[in-house]
């Protein structure tokens, strides 16, 4: 198994999806060997020819194996595990603060990581304002109720 220091966190810049959508995206128009992220969160949105479905809200879809480098962050895939949360600017409830803390909180206890190593895209790259949220503030929000050992 690949060391794993840092959680980086995505947006789809797509109103809809799925793991499977990215992944068609990933190998059939960029060339990819597979989906480039470990993880997806569902908003709800399948297609862009359906609407929102409660049920397929929060979902947490697993992508490439994390055994497997991701291809999400130039520089930093080798040692990160990406997660990408389906949307543009708007997430669901169900996405930032049900399905997000809880595969956070397993995958820092699997990883014995804190949330010091939770990060956003733009972090590592300037230019980019995935995940199109602030995640400085979601790591604060998380502190309280994600048990996770200190930093």
């Amino acid at each position: 198994m690949r060391e794993i220091k840092k959680i980086i966190l995505h947006c789809s810049d797509s109103d809809f999806g799925s793991a499977s959508l990215i992944r068609k995206w990933h190998t059939e128009e960029r060339g990819w060997d597979d989906i480039g992220y470990h993880y997806v969160i569902t908003n709800g949105v399948q297609t862009s020819m359906y609407p929102y479905v409660a049920s397929n809200d929060g979902i947490i879809q697993e992508g490439r194996s994390v055994d497997i480098a991701g291809a999400h962050v130039r520089g930093h895939n080798s040692d990160s595990i990406g997660i990408c949360l389906i949307g543009k600017h708007h997430f669901t409830v169900k996405q930032l603060y049900e399905a997000l803390p809880a595969l956070i909180q397993t995958l820092l206890a699997v990883h014995e990581l804190t949330l010091d190593n939770v990060y956003g895209h733009n972090e590592f790259d300037p230019e980019k304002t995935c995940p199109n949220f602030d995640v400085n503030t979601l790591r604060n929000l998380f502190k309280g109720s994600i048990n996770v050992k200190s930093s």
